[in-house]
């Protein structure tokens, strides 16, 4: 009997701090809308800025053909693949680096170099939505068929960057190209009668679905 009067006081008592407790209600704050300037920080972020991105150019345009395959993509030239079949996530993670770092260090000719590689981005995507240039490159017919190959994968990459640039440059043709991918992966994939079921091990797509949903219940309101 003791132990039923304790139990019933102690609901007694949660739930009633529960009910004063008042509910909370958060919103998403974009990067683009933070200033970070603390000294653990602030110097690996400039350090990003001046060294790291070069880097990441370097190995973009030079050390590897990941720029050049979107190149071939868009001559329609039937020419070969080169690289890794994952390579164009580094592209969009480059470019989402670039669109982080611009927010506390504008660079122009940084700025430009993004633009230069969202137009190469932008002509290699097929009408229908689809861009991935390992399949695009003479494999179309074989796409959407190995869920380990990494094209929703390379998409999530591709709405976050194209997320983040828009965020920090107002520019949207990146975004427009996200938005296009987007449509047509779902035009394809989902619970929907006569729509395909596609389970990868990576959550990269759905993380960058949530911020492109964000970004434009945002826009919209």
């Amino acid at each position: 009997m003791k132990k039923l009067v304790a139990l019933l006081l102690f609901d007694l008592v949660f739930n009633t701090l529960r009910a004063q407790t008042p509910s909370r209600q958060f919103e998403p704050i974009n990067f683009s809308q933070v200033t970070i300037n603390d000294a653990f920080w602030k110097p690996t972020l400039d350090k990003v800025a001046t060294t790291t991105l070069q880097a990441c150019v370097y190995q973009t345009e030079v050390k590897t053909p990941r720029i050049r395959n979107f190149e071939k993509v868009a001559r329609g030239k039937n020419e070969k693949h080169e690289g890794i079949f994952y390579d164009d996530s580094d592209v969009f993670k480059a470019l989402e680096a670039i669109a982080y770092s611009l927010k506390n260090h504008p660079n122009p000719e940084l700025e430009k170099k993004a633009d230069e590689w969202i137009d190469k981005i932008a002509a290699a995507q097929l009408p229908d939505g689809y861009i991935n240039t390992y399949y695009s490159l003479g494999r179309l017919d074989e796409r959407w068929s190995d869920m380990s190959m990494h094209e929703d994968y390379n998409g999530g990459h591709l709405i976050e960057a194209a997320v983040a640039y828009y965020q920090v440059t107002g520019k949207r043709k990146l975004l427009d190209v996200a938005i296009k991918f987007a449509n047509h992966f779902d035009s394809l994939f989902g619970p929907e009668p006569g729509k395909r079921h596609w389970v990868t091990g990576h959550q990269e797509l759905e993380l960058a679905l949530v911020k492109l949903t964000t970004q434009r219940r945002i826009k919209s309101t």
